[in-house]
């Protein structure tokens, strides 16, 4: 056999060893794990699936989340208005004087980058008050809000009273349109870390 009949036969003994040994190229293969845990998050017919879809959004440090919690300005009859802390406002007086959803979505975008997936972030609530009806809702909850993050000397943990009004929109969905921070502890306030990482 001269040489280019070898090279022939090597290239065929190659290829069947390659398609047919048992290499598994057109085997099924096992499902990968997921890149990321699921995320939860509920159609908000209700006030309270809000709370839990708040909660959620925190825990999962999920921004498009966190977001859809507040109300949209297109969508419902109020747009969104944050009240700070007695220390947020001596703080960042001129920054929560126009705080909108634009500027809630940036200080929690910028949270959750620094911040690590393994690091603990959780908001607790204890309900104090209720108000219901048709299309309008007030709740109160004292809170501790966990966020560890990586800003040097900022604590981690913040706590106090805060107050929601939530509206109903013609599509029945739930929102935040109201959202007042008290202080009422040691700790700092949500209102210091809006503040802190607002950019």
């Amino acid at each position: 056999m001269n040489a280019s009949g070898r090279n022939a036969s090597l290239l065929l003994i190659a290829g069947l060893a390659l398609f047919g040994g048992g290499c598994g190229l057109f085997e099924p293969r096992s499902p990968e794990a997921p890149t990321q845990s699921s995320q939860t998050f509920l159609p908000a017919t209700d006030p309270f699936i809000v709370i839990s879809n708040l909660q959620s959004a925190i825990e999962q440090k999920s921004v498009p989340n966190y977001i859809q919690c507040l109300a949209d300005p297109l969508a419902g009859v109020h747009t969104f208005l944050f009240v700070p802390s007695s220390e947020g406002t001596a703080l960042y007086a001129s920054l929560f004087r126009n705080w909108s959803t634009a500027e809630e979505q940036a200080y929690f975008q910028n949270l959750t980058t620094r911040t690590t997936s393994t690091s603990i972030s959780k908001l607790d609530l204890t309900e104090k008050t209720r108000s219901l009806a048709a299309d309008s809702a007030y709740l109160e909850y004292d809170y501790t809000l966990t966020f560890e993050n990586t800003a040097a000397g900022f604590p981690s943990r913040a706590s106090g009273n805060l107050q929601f009004a939530l509206q109903r929109s013609s599509s029945n969905i739930w929102t935040i349109y109201r959202w007042t921070d008290f202080k009422t502890a040691n700790d700092i306030t949500w209102s210091l870390f809006k503040g802190k990482f607002s950019n």
